[in-house]
This record gives C-alpha cells, sequence and structure tokens, in this order.
C-alpha cells in the first residue's frame, strides 16, 4: 500500500515537472517574436523619417540662400546725384591717389556734372571723401572742391602715357599699333559732324584753356580722348555745339568742352 502511494505521488510530481518545462519553452519562443516586432516598429521608421525630413531641404535651402545674396551683394550700384550725395563721407586725412587713365574732375558726383578740370593718367590726386562711386578731391586752382570717378583712379603709383602713346591718340591709332577711328583732318563738315549737329563758324578765331582739358574724337563725354590741353593752351575754335568747340590743335581737329576755354 505504500509502495502505491508513492508511485502515485511520483507520477504526480513528474506531471508537474512536464508542465512547467512545456510551459518555459512556449516563453522562450515568444520573446525573440516580441523583440523583431518592436525594432520594425520604433526603429526603422525614425530613421528613414529624420533622414527625408532633415537632411535634404537644409542643404538646398543653405545653397540657395547662400547664392542669391552672393549675387545681391556683387551686382554694381547705380545711384543718382542726389543718392551719391547723401551717402559722401569725409575723411579724417587726406589720402593720395593716382589717375589710371586722363580723367575729368566734375563739378557733382555724376556723369551730368560739368567738367572744370582733368588729370593726366599717372598724376597724384589728394582725396578728401568719398561717394559710393565717386572721390571728393581737393584742387589748389579752386575754391570748390571736384570729384573723380573711382573707377579711373588706382592706390598704386601709375605710368604717365609716353608721347609715342599721346601720339597714337592723336592720330586715331592704338599704341599696340592697330588702327583706330581716326579724327577729322580739316576744318571741313564731317560725318561726325553731321551726327552731332555741328555748326561751322564763318570764320576761325583764337581761345584759350582756362583748365586742363581732354580733347576728344566726338563732342561727347563718351568721345574717345586723342589729345590732352593744358591750362592757358591757345587752340583755333572753328565749329560748335550748344556744348562743345570743334578745334584746330597743332593740325589735329577734336571737340572741347566749352566750360573749359574762354574767347582771347
Amino acid at each position: 500500500m505504500k509502495n502505491r502511494s508513492k508511485k502515485l505521488l511520483f507520477m504526480l510530481m513528474l506531471t508537474c515537472s512536464v508542465m512547467l518545462l512545456a510551459t518555459g519553452c512556449d516563453k522562450l519562443k515568444k520573446a525573440p517574436e516580441t523583440e523583431s516586432e518592436t525594432e520594425k516598429v520604433t526603429e526603422a521608421p525614425t530613421e528613414s523619417e529624420t533622414e527625408k525630413v532633415t537632411e535634404p531641404p537644409t542643404e538646398s535651402e543653405t545653397q540657395t540662400e547662400s547664392e542669391t545674396e552672393t549675387e545681391s551683394e556683387t551686382q554694381p550700384k547705380v545711384l543718382t546725384e542726389e543718392e551719391e550725395k547723401a551717402q559722401e563721407t569725409e575723411f579724417d586725412t587726406f589720402r593720395t591717389v593716382y589717375a589710371a587713365d586722363d580723367i575729368n574732375v566734375r563739378t557733382a558726383p555724376s556723369q551730368d556734372g560739368e567738367i572744370f578740370d582733368s588729370f593726366d593718367q599717372g598724376e597724384s590726386i589728394m582725396v578728401i571723401g568719398e561717394t559710393p562711386n565717386w572721390y571728393v578731391v581737393d584742387l589748389e586752382e579752386y575754391e570748390d572742391h571736384g570729384y573723380v570717378s573711382k573707377q579711373f583712379v588706382s592706390d598704386q603709383e601709375v605710368a604717365p602715357k609716353t608721347e609715342s602713346e599721346r601720339e597714337a591718340l592723336a592720330n586715331g591709332t592704338s599704341s599696340a599699333g592697330g588702327s583706330g577711328e581716326t579724327s577729322p583732318s580739316s576744318t571741313g563738315s564731317s560725318s561726325v559732324d553731321a551726327e552731332f549737329s555741328v555748326e561751322m563758324y564763318a570764320e576761325s578765331f583764337p581761345i584759350q584753356a582756362t583748365a586742363g582739358a581732354n580733347m576728344r574724337q566726338t563732342p561727347s563725354q563718351d568721345g574717345e580722348i586723342i589729345n590732352t590741353i593744358a591750362s592757358g593752351t591757345n587752340v583755333t575754335a572753328v565749329g560748335y555745339t550748344d556744348r562743345w568747340y570743334k578745334i584746330d590743335y597743332n593740325g589735329t581737329i577734336g571737340y572741347v568742352n566749352k566750360n573749359l576755354f574762354a574767347a582771347e
């Protein structure tokens, strides 16, 4: 009887052990499935969404903004005379710059300003102030200040034009030996006179430069400079427009601003 009870107890314990083992195996099998599902739901979508939302738009926007700002800053600004004067500043001390070419001194910081003096290439210029596109210059001969365009001025010393270069300009040819547009060689009418409505005087007469002046191929501020005339030099007036004299200077015909000459 005792043996039978022992057998039943042993069988009961064995059954319980088997059931416990079976339950543990099921739990072990389900654990990997839970981890796998968590990785799929959380990690993959988060990494993908971050890359798409942040990286490409940020790089593209930065490049576009940078390029737009750079283009805007480098584009030259064209200002009116009033805008130039509104931004005029005075230097604490005088500065010396140099004429990079034969340049005009004007009464205002504008291409419409009257010319009342000039500098030859290589001449030193004393500047006392500036606007965005012009230097304010001090001239000993005049009470009022003048203006020279910054684009024709250099901070470094510039060699003056040689005699051969000036002769080439006077003859309407370039210093490299190529032929340019020749200036009129007689006091008669020309295509330039017809284009700019130049009238001829019945009789020529002498006039004198009251300041340094440029002699040009056409009666226009854009006309090519073919010679320079020093203050006090006498030339012969042979024609005119409302603002220009047509002159004969040592056998060369050209045009000078009336404001820089007076009849003798």
